[in-house]
């Protein structure tokens, strides 16, 4: 004959696992933002974009040649911003520049700052992901450059990443 442990046992061993398992995964977080606090600032997934979802998903365009009036999208995920930690919580803040240059390198567009992420919370942010929306009216035909300029502003770094695209 089998014997059977009472509900409130099995119940018990149960949270016993999860709690566990609930321990390791934030040691785990721990972990990863120890590595990415040391690692290089940088880009991931940089892409020209006809839609963009949301974190890593995406459609990229086949060519980044564009019409007059359209609307270029850009994606990424920013690799190894710093999150603080004080009194309990996360920090996270970065911002990002758009800047517009032609084929001679003159810039049309200097937009600082424009977007900004400052993010507090009790639980950590691990995966980001930024997008941007440029218009290009009043764009004459002809090749340019989109720069991203990324800066994490708890660790004062910074990197630039750039596209080209074509104005037909």
């Amino acid at each position: 004959m089998k014997k059977l442990l009472p509900l409130g046992a099995v119940l018990l061993v149960a949270a016993g696992l999860v709690f566990g398992q609930a321990d390791d995964v934030v040691k785990l977080k721990e972990k990863i933002i120890e590595l990415q606090n040391k690692g290089e600032l940088g880009f991931r997934n940089f892409t020209i974009c006809s839609n963009i979802i949301g974190f890593g998903s995406y459609v990229p365009v086949a060519a980044p040649a564009f019409k007059a009036g359209d609307q270029i999208l850009f994606y990424y995920e920013p690799l190894n911003v710093f999150t603080g930690r004080r009194e309990g919580l996360y920090e996270i803040w970065y911002t990002q520049d758009m800047i517009v240059l032609d084929a001679k390198g003159n810039t049309l567009l200097n937009k600082a700052d424009a977007l900004d992420f400052h993010y507090t919370s009790k639980t950590p942010v691990l995966d980001l992901y930024a997008t941007n929306s440029l218009d290009v009216s009043g764009l004459a035909p002809g090749k340019y450059q989109f720069k991203a300029v990324l800066k994490d502003k708890l660790r004062n770094k910074q990197i630039v990443k750039i596209a080209e695209f074509t104005i037909k």
